[in-house]
């Protein structure tokens, strides 16, 4: 599964009012499909109102700003094979793509690192056209789900598929399946690259938008405030300073799922009684939304050795990286 199928697994949540989008992650069956021990991304609902990016980021050595925030190493405009160089926090090192008609494109390269990124997009398709895709890894399934014009994909173990660094390893993407009322454009291109994750530092951050940030009460994960969500825990940045952690004690209750926003660039490792759940992260200021599916069906239990029963005095902790605005996450309970 990739970025571009998780909007198959949103579920809206919503008041019904025209200003608030209410999304929630719709997460059964998800863990079948991508387990990725540390870290959840499996949403990416919309974007918060910030003030437009203006600009290009200057090419000057990392280091922080005047405001903390890291500085953008390089320009990040450069593209490859249509892929942005930089994205997701990796640098493509790796792509290639074809028309559509081919259906089938190989990619070889070798590794320097595990901590890769597998990019895929299928563009100028067609509103009305919907492509399914799979990757292989040295023959090995690796990742499957729509084709859309953006897609990632970070697997966390590459157990008994022969990727090993320094030596060669061979990615096929093939589309599989297109389905709609339309035909694809003749000019439609697939393609597919590899990124390598590279430390926050060296990202090359895009330009922080001038003036004030925007407030985050118009987008908020699952769309919670306490007027909304009542019975969710919604756990916010201290105001004056959102690089502090943030630690809760709670009575337990099974949580559906837990969903994370944030407005700058940085990283939110949520802990729960001191065992890393989630690592959520942001690479620009549109306060895209990071989830993950909660305790119930003993997710947790199998994946971190965690159980923690209705009842239970649960220590949750938020500890932020690089943050420099707000942020928020909420723990939804799971219907009883």
């Amino acid at each position: 599964m990739d970025l571009t199928d998780l909007k198959q697994v949103l579920d809206e949540r919503s008041d019904g009012s025209g200003e608030h989008v209410l999304h929630q992650v719709r997460l059964h069956g998800v863990r079948a499909k991508v387990v990725a021990r540390r870290r959840r991304r499996f949403a990416a609902w919309s974007a918060c109102a910030v003030l437009a990016l203006a600009g290009v980021a200057a090419a000057v050595a990392p280091g922080p700003g005047a405001d903390g925030t890291p500085t953008p190493a390089t320009s990040p405009d450069r593209t490859i094979e249509g892929f942005p160089e930089y994205a997701e926090g990796a640098r493509v090192v790796a792509a290639t793509s074809a028309p559509l008609a081919e259906r089938r494109i190989e990619l070889t390269m070798v590794p320097r690192t595990l901590d890769l990124v597998v990019f895929t997009r299928c563009t100028d398709v067609g509103v009305e056209v919907t492509l399914e895709h799979t990757v292989r890894v040295n023959g090995h399934p690796l990742v499957s789900g729509s084709c859309g014009n953006a897609g990632a994909n970070r697997p966390s173990k590459w157990d008994g598929l022969g990727v090993v660094v320094g030596r060669p390893v061979t990615f096929v993407m093939t589309v599989t399946e297109a389905a709609g009322s339309a035909t694809a454009s003749v000019t439609a291109t697939v393609g597919l690259a590899i990124g390598e994750r590279i430390p926050f530092d060296r990202y090359p951050l895009p330009p922080r938008p001038f003036g004030p940030l925007g407030a985050l009460d118009q987008m908020l994960p699952a769309g919670c405030t306490e007027a909304v969500c009542p019975d969710a825990v919604i756990i916010r940045a201290d105001a004056a300073d959102p690089t502090r952690p943030v630690r809760r004690t709670l009575t337990w209750r099974t949580l559906q799922s837990v969903d994370m926003v944030a407005q700058t660039p940085g990283l939110l490792h949520l802990r729960v009684n001191g065992v890393e759940i989630t690592t959520g992260e942001w690479w620009d200021y549109y306060c895209r939304g990071n989830g993950m599916y909660g305790d119930q069906g003993g997710g947790w239990k199998r994946e971190f050795g965690l159980d923690p029963r209705p009842g239970d005095q649960v220590v949750v902790e938020v500890v932020p990286e690089h943050l420099t605005g707000a942020w928020q996450v909420v723990l939804s309970p799971a219907e009883s």
